[in-house]
């Protein structure tokens, strides 16, 4: 117990970890400057999303993270597509929660296949339930147009750095990959839709109106891929969220003007992505607003009641999520190397990043 608490309330060094998150905050601000530029705020939330692309592969050497970066960028993008056709069907929060537990399943096959990190299908996830419980008064070839050139910008500036890199660091070939595991890969599937569904549907039960946020958190702790480290990965997330929807609320008492939220946003990216791997529940301090905050852009949120239902339905998918991999993983197993299934940062141990 002593051990876990000294573990958890360590912070490893920053170095490495600074040059990526300034490229992932550069990914959004440039998106969100030129749709306020062009007066679509409407469309703020899709390149939001599609800027996420920048947090796949970035510890990895430059060609690995183009490829990567170039098929996550692909896949959030139709996620977001699919989250803006269902928020204009005005399907219901069942329909929502079906869907988003057929995506998790179809999104986790694919993460794992080819490999991306972080793993998983959780940013997708995040992308298309939250697009779907969102009004959007545009069209699916305009989302996909904001969500698709935000994961082209942030693409370029993840192989940008390769023009001085190359000076220093040889071109290496691509080494030749294992076959996949698919029995692994499916049986990881099976965790994620298990968790998905269920905790979307005890939160649509709850009917707090955000059952996405419990199905977001659902997803975080399996990325863990094993019972050890499950708990302790559903413990960062739980106490990084609640500390930051404290900060959320704070957050979200001044009345911000389009470029004040853009930047706040950048800031707020930048800190989560400079703990992301060092610490999970810190990063998740600054993430949360992210979040919450989001949506400043096109509607008006009733601060209280936006708080509470983010802390409640964290701990119901949090909570789901870690009884999923308790009832599925043996305690003793481990993500197999060839598939990557699972394997994801809580903590320290990382390999050096690549700028």
């Amino acid at each position: 117990m002593i051990h876990s608490l000294r573990t958890f309330l360590s912070v490893p060094a920053g170095r490495g970890h600074r040059i990526p998150a300034v490229r992932v905050a550069a990914g959004l601000l440039i998106p969100l400057v030129v749709l306020i530029l062009l007066g679509r705020t409407d469309l703020t939330m899709c390149a939001i999303f599609g800027s996420l692309t920048g947090v796949f592969g970035r510890s990895e050497p430059h060609w690995r993270r183009l490829r990567h970066q170039t098929q996550s960028g692909a896949l959030m993008t139709l996620t977001v597509v699919a989250g803006v056709t269902m928020s204009l069907a005005g399907r219901s929060g069942w329909e929502v929660v079906a869907a988003a537990t057929l995506i998790a399943g179809i999104i986790s096959v694919a993460a794992d296949y080819l490999r991306v990190r972080p793993a998983g299908p959780f940013t997708y996830i995040f992308a298309f339930t939250a697009t779907a419980a969102a009004p959007f008064s545009g069209s699916p070839g305009e989302a996909s147009l904001a969500a698709g050139g935000s994961a082209l910008t942030a693409i370029l500036l993840g192989i940008a750095g390769r023009a001085h890199a190359r000076r220093h660091t040889p071109v290496l070939p691509l080494t030749p990959r294992a076959a996949p595991d698919w029995k692994e890969i499916f049986k990881h599937s099976g965790r994620y839709v298990a968790a998905v569904a269920a905790a979307g549907s005890l939160a649509a039960l709850v009917g707090t109106g955000h059952s996405y946020w419990a199905m977001l958190a659902a997803c975080a702790p399996i990325a863990a891929a094993d019972a050890a480290r499950a708990p302790l990965r559903a413990v960062h997330f739980i106490v990084g969220t609640y500390a930051g929807v404290l900060l959320s609320a704070l957050l979200l008492q001044p009345d911000w003007t389009p470029v004040q939220l853009a930047v706040l946003l950048t800031l707020l990216q930048f800190a989560g992505e400079v703990y992301v791997i060092r610490h999970y529940a810190l990063a998740m301090v600054f993430l949360t607003p992210v979040a919450l905050l989001m949506t400043g852009f096109v509607s008006s949120q009733q601060v209280w009641d936006l708080t509470v239902d983010r802390a409640v339905e964290t701990t119901i998918g949090a909570a789901v999520a870690v009884v999923v991999v308790l009832l599925t993983t043996r305690r003793t197993a481990k993500a197999l190397p060839s598939t990557g299934v699972g394997q994801q940062a809580i903590g320290p141990g990382q390999p050096p990043i690549r700028h």
